[in-house]
């Protein structure tokens, strides 16, 4: 074995790593809605002004709260590294990551700024469009690297996941900061995207993706599974965080009593379209389940061990989703449902990735 295959096997070994560690801050960060605690602290990215504030490990809702801060933190160390062993590959290159660094640590910290200004509104509009200027610095560097200088899809996804990590971490200190639920939602919805992006990295990563392969088939029916799933988690994310206390209506199949109730109420409405989505997402998986089962006797796979994957995970879901209900919204079971709709969300995201990849390319090798 060559230096050049360790290197991608250790890579690859850390890819799944980064993966790990992003999958429990997003269990952790479920766990924190559920118990709202996110707004144990009113400051941001310290806790009480301190670190570790005192006592933060002998009560639930600062343990969860700042223990999810630290999660953050860790990741976010993590996917640095990340980039930086895909990218480096001179002192020119090291340097250049430090200065990338030093720039997201100032938009960073414009950004807490921003959102720390409490007292004067001009202040803080004019601290918002001088870091909105600044972000364009490193978002600049990316797209011109990606289109300039010949970077490996590799080392173009592990930039974007540099960047994308950052920016979870402002959307979540503004949350705070600004006492803002929409923040929230999208601090959530964001999570899934980033979470989605790391799995292609590993998929990418991996040495299954420099063999030749035939198309998997289905490529729209895959995508829109991806939609329909990432909608269902959108409308969850603002059920969650537009009403935390129990559970607007304890109805399995009907909302309110009826199969269509009133739409007066929008968090009725997000019950109801969450029902109606689950419906789908459930008859989409049998339609793409026997589909796959019918072509097992082609020449052509289509990726059965996903579809089995997704099957699987779907029905976990619905009797989750049902026992959620029935229990009043139960701590553990509520964050298990949480879970299992990641895990969901990474098989349609990585069912559609192997449904429209055709071979490999010359570019996307391994560092």
């Amino acid at each position: 074995m060559n230096k050049h295959q360790e290197c991608g096997k250790a890579f690859q070994f850390f890819t799944r790593l980064v993966v790990f560690f992003t999958i429990l801050l997003i269990w952790w960060g479920a766990a924190t809605t559920t118990k709202q605690a996110g707004m144990a602290f009113a400051d941001w990215p310290l806790s009480q002004g301190s670190v570790n504030p005192e006592g933060w490990l002998n009560y639930m809702i600062p343990f969860l709260e700042h223990s999810h801060r630290l999660l953050g933190k860790w990741v976010g160390i993590l996917v640095l590294v990340m980039f930086a062993w895909s990218y480096v590959r001179s002192r020119k290159t090291l340097f250049e990551v430090v200065g990338l660094v030093f720039v997201l640590a100032t938009v960073f910290g414009i950004f807490i700024a921003y959102g720390a200004e409490r007292q004067d509104p001009d202040r803080k509009q004019t601290l918002l469009w001088i870091a909105l200027a600044a972000s364009m610095l490193p978002i600049g560097w990316l797209v011109w690297s990606w289109k300039a200088r010949g970077w490996s899809l590799l080392q173009r996804l592990c930039g974007l996941a540099l960047l994308m990590v950052t920016t979870q971490a402002i959307f979540g200190g503004i949350r705070v900061t600004e006492i803002s639920n929409a923040f929230a939602v999208v601090h959530g919805c964001f999570a899934q995207a980033f979470f989605c992006l790391l799995i292609l990295i590993v998929m990418v990563a991996g040495k299954e993706w420099m063999k030749p392969s035939r198309r998997l088939g289905m490529p729209k029916a895959s995508f829109a599974l991806m939609l329909i799933v990432y909608v269902q988690l959108i409308i969850a994310a603002s059920m969650r965080h537009f009403h935390r206390h129990g559970l607007v209506d304890t109805g399995i199949i009907t909302t309110r009593g009826a199969l269509v109730p009133s739409f007066d109420d929008p968090i009725v409405t997000l019950m109801f379209l969450h029902k109606v989505m689950a419906v789908c997402i459930l008859i989409f998986t049998i339609v793409l389940f026997v589909t796959v089962e019918r072509s097992r006797r082609e020449d052509t796979p289509l990726g059965s061990q996903y579809v089995h994957l997704l099957g699987g995970t779907v029905a976990i879901q619905i009797i989750l989703g049902i026992s959620v209900i029935m229990t009043g919204k139960n701590f553990w079971v509520t964050n298990f449902h949480v879970l299992n709709g990641l895990a969901i969300l990474a098989f349609s995201f990585a069912f559609a990735v192997k449904s429209c990849r055709v071979g490999s390319q010359p570019a996307l090798a391994n560092p």
